[in-house]
């Protein structure tokens, strides 16, 4: 990485109607559907690994979501968190509306002795759950890509 940041040479709009989202990323960034009973895709600006990368998962509960569920939601995703090795958690927020339910954080973690860095969005709406996770393979790789995965996260049509 011999630039400051990358630089875009396009966008791509990924569109999957079945589930009911669309995102906007860069151009040339290769597509992997996810496998073992995931139902989503990987998206990575590298030919031969994925740790650095943006994901998203659309998942149809058997339920739809109301006000009711916001603290157990709440308590689901901090647990999540918590429950990754050597998690520090740089900031975390939340969006609680009507048809909303959005839970969101920035932390590190340890995978293999590697401090990687993550920003997580979980969205609810009716019965849809989407998660959407941009990851960079260190802090610093995290930094790099930080402008592409923020068009990434801030575009997503639902």
């Amino acid at each position: 990485m011999t630039e400051d940041h990358p630089r875009y040479t396009g966008m791509h709009k990924y569109l999957d109607r079945e589930a009911g989202y669309a995102l906007w990323l860069p151009a040339g960034w290769r597509e992997i559907p996810m496998t073992e009973e995931h139902h989503g895709v990987i998206f990575t600006p590298h030919a031969d690994r994925i740790d650095t990368s943006f994901a998203a998962e659309k998942k149809t509960l058997p339920f739809k979501v109301s006000q009711k569920d916001v603290p157990i939601l709440r308590k689901g995703f901090q647990a999540g968190l918590q429950a990754l090795p050597g998690v520090e958690i740089e900031s975390q927020d939340e969006m609680i509306t009507p048809t909303l339910k959005m839970f969101e954080a920035r932390y590190t973690f340890l995978e293999n002795d590697v401090r990687r860095k993550r920003w997580v969005r979980s969205v609810y709406w009716g019965e849809g759950q989407l998660n959407l996770i941009a990851q960079g393979a260190t802090e610093e790789e995290f930094a790099y890509w930080e402008g592409m995965f923020y068009n990434t996260m801030m575009t997503v049509d639902i």
